[in-house]
C-alpha cells in the first residue's frame, strides 16, 4: 500500500487539528485523534528530512564538498538568494 504525499498528509494533520480545536470530542476520542496526528506529523517530518537529503546532495560542489544555503520562503529582490513565496 503507497503511503500518502505530503500534501495529502498535511491536510489530514490539519484536519484533526481542527478536530481537536472544536472540543466536541470524549476524551478517547481526543487521545486517538493526538496519536493520529502524531503519526502523521512524523511521516511528514520525514518525507521533509528525505527532501533535505536530496537539496542537500543537489548543492554540492565541483569537489564533493556539501554546501549550504539558506532556503529563503520569502521573495527577494536583487539578492539572488532562493525564493519560493510570492
Amino acid at each position: 500500500m503507497k503511503k500518502p504525499d505530503f500534501e495529502t498528509s498535511l491536510e489530514e494533520l490539519e484536519e484533526i487539528v481542527g478536530q481537536l480545536e472544536t472540543n466536541d470530542l470524549t476524551l478517547d476520542e481526543t487521545l486517538a485523534k493526538y496519536e493520529s496526528g502524531i503519526k502523521i506529523y512524523r511521516q511528514c517530518n520525514l518525507i521533509l528530512e528525505k527532501a533535505e537529503k536530496k537539496i542537500n546532495i543537489l548543492l554540492k560542489n565541483s569537489i564533493g564538498e556539501n554546501r549550504t544555503e539558506k532556503f529563503n520562503l520569502k521573495k527577494t529582490t536583487n539578492t539572488g538568494s532562493s525564493s519560493i513565496e510570492e
